[in-house]
C-alpha cells in the first residue's frame, strides 16, 4: 500500500484554504494528475458525503475515481476515491503559522484491487513522481489565494 506525503506552506489563512481545498471540484486547479473533477450532484452542499466524479491521467492513461468526502474537520480533511482498479486515500491536515499563514500536509494513500495489486511494487516510483508533481501545482494554486 503506497503512501506518499508533502507538505506547502503559503501566506493564506487557514479558513481559505481549508474553504478551497474541501471543494475537491477545485482539483484540477491543484492536483497536477487531475484532468477533470465534477460534482455528483451539483446541488449538494460540500460537507461530509459530497461526492465527485474525477478524471485523472497517470502514467499516460486517463482514470476515473468517484472521490467522497469522509472527514471534514477544522484541521483536517479526508477524500477518498474509489474504482474498480484502486482506492485513493488522501488526507490534508492543516496548521495555522504566526502571521496567518498556513502548512498543508497533503497524504495519499493508494491501494491496488485486482490485476494492479501485482503491479503495486512497480508503480511507486510513478507515484513518487506524481506526488512531486501534485506537490508543485498545490503550492503554486495556494500562493494564488487571498491573504486576508
Amino acid at each position: 500500500m503506497p503512501t506518499v506525503t508533502r507538505t506547502v506552506s503559503t501566506p493564506a489563512p487557514l479558513d481559505v484554504v481549508r474553504s478551497y481545498l474541501r471543494d475537491f471540484g477545485n482539483a484540477p486547479e491543484w492536483d497536477a494528475g487531475t484532468v477533470t473533477c465534477e460534482p455528483v450532484d451539483p446541488t449538494t452542499p460540500v460537507a461530509v458525503g459530497k461526492q465527485w466524479t474525477n478524471v485523472s491521467e497517470f502514467r499516460g492513461k486517463q482514470t476515473t475515481l468517484t472521490y467522497t468526502l469522509e472527514a471534514d474537520e477544522p484541521t483536517r480533511l479526508r477524500i477518498v476515491g474509489r474504482n474498480k482498479t484502486v482506492t485513493s486515500e488522501d488526507e490534508m491536515t492543516f496548521t495555522g503559522a504566526d502571521g496567518g499563514g498556513t502548512t498543508v500536509s497533503y497524504t495519499a494513500t493508494f491501494t491496488f484491487h485486482g490485476f494492479a495489486k501485482a503491479a503495486t511494487p512497480f508503480m511507486v516510483p510513478a507515484l513518487k513522481g506524481l506526488a512531486d508533481d501534485a506537490e508543485r501545482s498545490l503550492g503554486d494554486a495556494l500562493q494564488k489565494l487571498p491573504t486576508s
